[in-house]
């Protein structure tokens, strides 16, 4: 992958800069609030080298990348020439109004993004410190033991100050005034005093201390105040004094807010939610376990998981475990085997190592590549393993298995679950549900889920060609088109005439029809109608591209005969087009055809001159 040319394409595609209020990405999808989330076309950047897929969730348009995202970011900065996460949130109002649950799960993304990977570091060496004490490696008593936990649970024992920053940053204040409100509440002072049970007032008001370390919710809600209150601020103060003034003001005026109201409304609220967590888990561990981990990586594909990790978090924090993540973890060891039986199984030479590849990457915690690259597109895989989900899920909650703080998927993520007092009967439950999950998505979609199809959920195993010289040798694809051909290189689309896209052949049509070019499957038209991918029983892939620009014709003057997975025999009509129409829409009808997997061929021979009619050979491969 080209990273730079990626990150070019799919700047191009979502609307360029002036259509973006922010970027960010997480471990393996670009996330974009666009000013207008009509304008990207999907189907147009799920084409682009490097993208797997393109989701729309949570007031944000996600383009899933996988493992090589942080380069593509790092080249669309580049490429913007700014780095659009320091907009401020004004920005970000000005584009389409979201609804209450988008906005929640916007913010609960930007503010716990930043520090997640941190945040799993921190809970994994905490986890490998409790196998090391069960083991006898180290003792409480050891310097060494002493110096690594201290590493490890200063993140929770400090996290208002971090998620201050992130907060902080995220409603568009100064993230250092939010981080020091954070650090107010967790300062020695306050602390001892709420230990010794100290009574605290502020200008005569009693203050209800709290122990805010490793507390979430106190210090979003503050930070939130403190942005809003310090851009008010802003606009009002003098411009001599306001790089102190609005600091000095916004830190004297909220923190006292905090200690008196806002901190103690903010547990009462995190008390209620661990409490009503633990409430619903306790109904029935069995189902819950079933029904959660069950549909776990369906609510990831659409970015709702976000709403749950407050209350993950939560958890650990304030009951010192979590239940819940204890029965979902699961989940990407179900999906990653059933990507192996798919690596296992399949003949498909180009599937076989994106299989592989995305199990590996499932092992580690990465599961974007064989959800969306493998099990997803040929559905009932991502089915199989959903099942085997469940039925891991409701093991883990059978078995009381707990998550002791806050990880990533993978294996690395394993030495969480291990109760600090030593292993017990939950972790031996925890370990088993990972196993489950892996051997039955394994087994299950070995045996029932998959019968060799392609990672487009096409099946390769359609009616086999006759072994004759033009089937193990040379492969024709006919004309789809009647019309008038020119060389690729002269077509009006720098996409088509680099040769980016693959080698082809290009007709000016003279009839608004086109025809399948071979027999095969198609797999896939675009909403637009103006774009059929079409793979032969022989396994050449083709695109056929109706004119330039015509997907801003939005589908109209266009009208498919096929869908998705249809079956096709050569001289089949695909799509009609009204040739009058695009024209007087200012549009060049130019189509190309082109040969989207022409790395898999050594030699292309093409017509490129002359009339053709449709059905007519046009392109030859070996």
């Amino acid at each position: 992958m080209n990273h730079d040319q990626t990150a070019k394409e799919i700047l191009s595609a979502v609307g360029g800069n002036d259509n973006i209020n922010n970027v960010i990405h997480c471990v393996t999808r670009l996330r974009f609030n666009l000013k207008d989330m009509n304008s990207p076309d999907k189907e147009e950047i799920k084409k682009i080298d490097g993208v797997l897929t393109v989701v729309e969730s949570g007031g944000q348009f996600q383009v899933v990348i996988g493992n090589e995202v942080p380069k593509v970011y790092e080249s669309l900065l580049k490429t913007m020439g700014k780095d659009p996460a320091a907009s401020t949130s004004e920005d970000t109002t000005q584009g389409e109004k979201k609804g209450l649950f988008n906005r929640f799960v916007d913010v609960i993304s930007g503010v716990f993004l930043p520090v997640v990977g941190v945040l799993a570091a921190a809970g994994i060496l905490k986890g490998l410190l409790a196998l090391f004490i069960t083991l006898k490696w180290l003792t409480e008593e050891m310097s060494t033991y002493k110096i690594l936990f201290a590493t490890a649970d200063a993140l929770f024992y400090f996290f208002p100050i971090l998620l201050g920053f992130s907060a902080g940053k995220k409603f568009g204040g100064n993230p250092f005034i939010s981080a020091t409100i954070g650090a107010a509440l967790v300062y020695p002072t306050m602390t001892a005093a709420f230990t010794d049970g100290t009574a605290m007032s502020f200008l005569g008001i009693p203050v209800v201390l709290i122990n805010y370390t490793q507390s979430v919710i106190p210090i979003i809600i503050a930070s939130y105040l403190a942005a809003n209150f310090e851009k008010w601020l802003a606009k009002i103060s003098p411009s001599s004094v306001k790089m102190f003034f609005v600091p000095l003001v916004t830190l004297a005026i909220i923190t006292p807010i905090v200690f008196l109201a806002v901190g103690p409304v903010a547990t009462f609220i995190s008390d209620y939610l661990a409490t009503g967590a633990m409430w619903v888990y306790g109904l029935s561990p069995i189902i819950a376990g079933f029904i959660l981990a069950g549909i776990w990586q369906t609510v990831i594909i659409f970015g709702l998981h976000w709403a749950f990790i407050p209350i993950l978090i939560n958890n650990v924090v304030t009951n010192g475990f979590d239940p819940i993540n204890g029965m979902l973890f699961c989940t990407t060891f179900a999906q990653t085997g059933a990507a192996f039986a798919i690596a296992i199984k399949t003949r498909d030479k180009r599937l076989k190592p994106i299989a592989t590849s995305a199990t590996i990457a499932g092992l580690m915690g990465v599961t974007e590549p064989a959800i969306y690259g493998v099990t997803l597109p040929a559905k009932k895989p991502f089915i199989m393993a959903s099942i085997a989900s469940g039925i891991a899920g409701a093991v883990a909650g059978f078995m009381g298995s707990n998550a002791y703080g806050f990880a990533g998927g993978g294996v690395f993520g394993i030495p969480l679950f291990i109760n600090p007092k030593g292993i017990d009967t939950g972790f031996i439950g925890f370990i088993l549900s990972v196993l489950i999950a892996f051997v039955l998505g394994f087994i299950l979609t070995y045996i029932l889920g998959y019968k060799n199809e392609s990672a487009d959920g096409v099946s390769s195993t359609v009616t086999p060609v006759q072994a004759t010289p033009q089937a193990l040798g040379e492969k024709t694809v006919s004309s789809p088109l009647t019309g008038q051909l020119i060389p690729l290189t002269e077509v009006g689309d720098e996409a088509f005439a680099s040769g980016a896209m693959g080698q082809g052949a290009a007709i000016i049509p003279t009839k608004g029809v086109a025809y399948a070019p071979f027999d095969g499957v198609v797999v896939t038209i675009f909403k637009t109608k103006h774009a059929i991918g079409l793979l032969s029983e022989d396994g050449v892939e083709i695109l056929i591209h109706v004119g330039i620009n015509t997907v801003t014709l939005k589908g109209k003057h266009f009208t498919s005969y096929v869908s998705d997975g249809d079956t096709v025999r050569k001289g089949d009509k695909l799509v009609e087009f009204d040739l009058d129409g695009i024209t007087a829409a200012g549009l060049d009808t130019t189509t190309s055809v082109i040969v989207s997997n022409t790395p898999a061929f050594t030699d292309i021979q093409v017509k490129s001159q002359g009339s053709v009619e449709h059905g007519e050979a046009l392109i030859t491969v070996k």
